[in-house]
């Protein structure tokens, strides 16, 4: 359901966004705001015996800020996905723990032609797991049962990824799309995030 909301936004703005008048790529000193959403980890091996994937991953929805800054004949473009737990949180299926996601990038962008735009660079993320403290689950625990009690303790983890994508201009909005590889060395933790946005562009 995550999912076919982030595309029916997304497809949406992109259609929105066609009638206006073209543009070339990513302006420099350029600022955007904007929105979109992430399946993060895609195609992620899951932890079951038969080895299957989580094909789409878990769907976070984000608020979208970047600027491009121009360096040479290319743009150096930082931005920063803020999802505000009520925005974005994920609710675990029983209920005890929220989900949350930010992410910080910082690609190298060239302009290719026309409306177009190529970006590619190193990404922080912050995954942060939030217990909702919703009194306690019985668990089974292999032989049988057991009570577990739920804390409201925050864990959070911070990785790496790479970020590859492009996105498409029209006068003052932009709408990108890119991919961000988690572990991409490694063949069992390997896996890729969607990120798709729509921002308008004040230069």
């Amino acid at each position: 359901m995550q999912h076919s909301k982030i595309a029916l936004v997304m497809g949406l703005s992109c259609a929105f966004f066609g009638s206006g008048r073209s543009a070339l790529g990513a302006r420099p000193k350029s600022i955007e705001f904007g929105a979109g959403g992430t399946s993060y980890e895609m195609l992620r091996l899951t932890s079951s015996p038969s080895g299957k994937r989580n094909t789409l991953g878990t769907s976070f929805y984000h608020f979208h800020l970047q600027y491009h800054l121009p360096v040479g004949r290319r743009l150096i473009s930082p931005w920063l996905h803020y999802m505000p737990d009520s925005l974005s949180s994920v609710q675990s299926t029983s209920k005890s723990s929220q989900t949350s996601l930010m992410a910080a990038g910082l690609p190298m962008t060239t302009n290719l032609s026309g409306r177009f735009d190529f970006g590619t660079g190193p990404v922080l993320l912050q995954y942060s797991i939030k217990g909702t403290g919703n009194g306690a689950e019985a668990l089974n625990n292999g032989e049988g049962t057991a009570t577990f009690y739920q804390p409201e303790k925050t864990v959070s983890a911070t990785t790496f990824a790479w970020q590859v994508g492009s996105a498409w201009n029209w006068s003052s909005l932009r709408t990108g799309a890119d991919v961000l590889i988690h572990a991409p060395l490694s063949s069992t933790k390997r896996s890729f995030s969607l990120m798709l946005t729509a921002a308008w562009v004040k230069s």
